[in-house]
C-alpha cells in the first residue's frame, strides 16, 4: 500500500521480558471479507474526514464488508519521545465502534527522530515495542488484530530490507502486544509478493512462536489469479512454512491483493479477478482477504470510482454478490472441496452453516464449455454481474466469467473432495502461459513482453509473425544491441528443484547470443538472483530444438523465461516453449 512515511518521537520504556505466547482462540468476527477501505491515517487533516468516512463505511457494509485495514502511525501518536498524543486515533477508534466495523491495524512506521529509518538497533526496537504496548493497551477493546509493519521486504517501506533485523523487531513487538492484550492476534511478515524467502528467513532467524499468523500481498504480474497461478503460489508457500515449522502450518492472511483498471475496458476483468482471488484463497484456507482498495486512491485499484455521486464498478457488485451467497458478517460458508469436472473447469463447493451448498465455477481458459451438474432438485445460476444463466436438466454453459450456483438441488451433486483440485500440475505439465505463442494480445503474444519487465533488454526489432514451425505464430528479434529478449510473466517455482526449458529456434545470418534463459527472482517478484542460459545458435539454421536444465536458487520464488537475441546483426525466431518441473 502506498502511504506517507513520516517520522515520530518517543521515550524508552523498559519491559519485563515475556516468553512467546501461543495463539489463543480467535476473539474477532470470523468473516473472511475485508478491504483496505477508509484510510483514515491519510485523512486526518481533511475537514470532512468523518462525513467522508461515514459514506465509505456505508458502502462497505452494503457490500457485506465489515473488516477494514488501517494504520496507526507511530510518529502521529508519539510526536516526541515519551509524549503520546491519542487525540486523533481516539476518534478513529470511536468511529469503528459506532459504525460496527472491525479494524485490522498496521503498527507502522519509523519514529519521528529516526530520519525515516526503521528500527534497526536494540534501543530503537525497544522504543517501537513501547509504542506497540501503549497502542494495544489503549485500543484493545476496539481492535484485536495487529500487523507488524508493512512490506518490510522491499526498500519502499524498509530502507535496506533485512530479515534478521525485522525478526528482532517482530519478537519485541509480539511480546509487547501480548503483554498488553494476551487475546490479541499478531500478524508477521506482511510481504510484498508471497515473500517465500523472507518468511523462511523469519523462521531461520528465530521468529517461530512470535506471531499468530502470517500475512502476505500476492499481487500479480501475470494477469488474473488463474494465469498468475495463485493456487500454486499458496501451495508452495505452505510447503515452506511446514518445512520450517515442524511440519505444521500457520494461519495465513492476505492483507492486500488487487488489480487496477487504468483501462476502463478492464473493469469487468477486475470483477472476475476479485471473485477468483477470493475463492482460490478460501479454498487454500486463507483466513481473511483484504482487497486493495475501496476507491480509486492514487491509481485505479478501487471498487468504486466516486462517492459523490456513488459510482461503483462491476467489482463492487461482484464483491457484494459473493458476500450475499457465502455470508458476511459472521462465519461464512466453508470450503468443502472441488466438484470433479472435465479438464479446464474449476468448480468450488462451499457449505453454509445451515448445510446449504454454493457452487462457484469457471473455465480456466478463455473458452466456453457445456457442463453437467448432477441435479436432484431446483438449482439456480447467475454470473457475477447478476445475469441469470439457464440450467436445463443440470446442463449449463460456463466460461471464464465465474458463475454462482445455488439451490436445494446441490445436495447430491456427486463426489466433492479437496483432492480434485484442478490446478495441481500433472508430471511433465508445461508451466508456461501461452508457450505456443499463439494467443495474441495487441501486438504481442499474451503473457510475453518485448524487453524485460524492468524496462531493460529492449534494444532490437521485435516482431510477432505467422512464421512458426507449423505456420502458426512465433516471435523474433533482429538487429539487436547489447540486451534484447522476450520476457515471460513470472512463474512460481520451488527453490532447490530442477526445471527444464525446451524451445525451438530458427536463425538467419545470426550473430551474438541467441538462446533461452531462466531468470530467477525472490518472493517480492523484483529482486533478481541469477540467470541460466542455454547454448547459443548463430549463422543460418532451420528450426532447431534447444534446451536448458537448471536448479532454482535457494531463495527463488519465481522464474521468468527469456528468449534472448543479443548483439545479433541478423534475425532469430522462437516457437513452442515448454517449462517443466522435474
Amino acid at each position: 500500500m502506498r502511504r506517507s512515511l513520516m517520522l515520530t518521537r518517543l521515550t524508552l520504556m523498559l519491559f519485563t521480558a515475556a516468553a512467546p505466547v501461543s495463539a489463543l482462540a480467535s476473539s474477532y468476527d470470523q468473516s473472511p471479507f475485508g478491504i483496505n477501505g477508509l484510510k483514515l491515517a491519510h485523512a486526518r487533516h481533511d475537514p470532512n474526514v468523518w462525513a467522508n468516512a461515514s459514506v465509505k463505511a456505508k458502502a462497505m457494509k452494503d457490500a457485506g464488508i465489515y473488516w477494514d485495514r488501517l494504520e496507526i502511525w507511530w510518529h502521529v501518536v508519539e510526536p516526541e519521545q515519551g509524549k503520546f498524543d491519542w487525540s486523533y486515533y481516539d476518534k478513529v477508534a470511536r468511529f469503528y465502534r459506532e459504525h460496527g466495523i472491525n479494524g485490522m491495524v498496521i503498527l507502522c512506521y519509523s519514529s519521528a527522530w529516526s530520519n525515516g529509518c526503521p528500527p534497526t538497533d536494540d534501543a530503537e526496537r525497544k522504543r517501537y515495542a513501547n509504542y506497540v504496548y501503549q497502542t494495544v493497551c489503549r485500543y484493545k477493546d476496539t481492535f484485536k488484530v495487529w500487523e507488524i509493519w508493512n512490506e518490510p521486504n522491499i526498500p519502499t517501506f524498509w530502507r535496506v530490507p533485512d530479515v534478521k533485523g525485522y525478526t528482532l523487531l517482530l519478537k519485541e513487538a509480539y511480546k509487547a502486544a501480548k503483554r498488553a492484550d494476551p487475546e490479541c492476534t499478531v500478524l508477521a511478515a506482511c510481504t510484498s509478493g508471497p515473500g517465500n524467502d523472507f518468511i523462511a528467513g523469519i523462521y531461520e532467524n528465530g521468529g517461530r512462536g512470535y506471531f499468530d499468523a502470517i500475512s502476505i500481498h500476492p499481487y500479480s504480474m501475470a494477469g488474473g489469479p488463474v494465469s498468475q497461478r495463485l493456487d500454486r503460489i499458496y501451495r508452495i508457500l505452505k510447503e515452506i512454512i511446514r518445512s520450517k515449522n515442524g511440519g505444521k502450518t500457520v494461519p495465513l492472511w492476505v492483507t492486500e491483493i488487487g488489480w487496477t483498471t487504468q483501462d476502463p475496458a478492464l473493469e469487468k476483468a477486475q470483477a472476475c479477478y476479485l471473485v477468483q482471488s477470493y475463492v482460490i484463497s478460501l479454498s487454500n484456507n486463507v483466513e481473511k482477504i483484504f482487497w486493495f482498495c475501496l476507491d480509486d486512491w492514487g491509481e485505479k485499484w478501487g471498487l468504486v470510482r466516486n462517492f459523490e455521486p456513488f459510482d461503483p464498478k462491476p467489482s463492487y457488485h461482484a464483491y457484494r454478490l459473493l458476500t450475499q451467497y457465502l455470508g458476511s458478517p459472521g462465519v461464512a460458508a466453508s470450503f468443502e472441496g472441488y466438484l470433479k469436472m472435465p479438464a479446464g473447469v474449476a468448480a468450488y463447493v462451499f457449505k453454509k452453516p445451515n448445510g446449504e451448498r454454493v457452487l462457484i465455477i469457471w473455465t480456466m481458459e478463455h473458452i466456453t464449455r457445456r457442463i453437467r451438474v448432477a441435479q436432484r432438485g431446483e438449482i439456480r445460476a447467475e454470473d457475477i454481474f447478476g445475469n441469470r444463466v439457464e440450467v436445463c436438466n443440470g446442463v449449463l454453459s460456463v466460461g471464464s466469467v465465474p458463475l454462482i450456483i445455488s439451490g436445494n438441488g446441490l445436495k447430491n451433486i456427486g463426489a466433492v473432495s479437496p483432492a480434485f483440485n484442478p490446478y495441481i500440475e500433472a508430471p511433465g505439465q508445461n508451466l508456461l502461459n501461452n508457450g505456443t505463442l499463439n494467443v495474441i494480445h495487441g501486438a504481442s503474444p499474451a503473457w510475453w513482453n518485448p524487453g524485460r519487465f524492468d524496462g531493460t533488454a529492449g534494444d532490437g526489432r521485435f516482431e510477432t509473425v505467422a512464421e512458426g514451425r507449423r505456420g502458426t505464430m512465433c516471435v523474433s528479434i533482429a538487429e539487436s544491441g547489447e540486451r534484447a529478449a522476450w520476457d515471460s510473466t513470472p512463474i512460481p517455482v520451488r527453490a532447490g528443484r530442477r526445471y527444464r526449458l525446451v524451445g525451438w529456434l530458427r536463425t538467419r545470418n545470426a550473430t551474438g547470443n541467441n538462446q533461452l534463459g531462466l531468470f530467477w527472482y525472490t518472493g517480492d517478484m523484483w529482486h533478481y538472483l541469477r540467470e541460466d542460459r542455454s547454448e547459443t545458435l548463430v549463422g543460418t539454421n532451420d528450426w532447431t530444438k534447444i534446451s536448458i536444465t537448471a536448479t532454482a536458487p535457494q531463495n527463488a520464488a519465481f522464474v521468468r523465461v527469456n528468449l534472448i537475441g543479443e548483439k545479433n546483426r541478423g534475425q532469430v525466431w522462437f516457437d513452442d516453449l515448454t517449462l517443466v518441473e522435474e
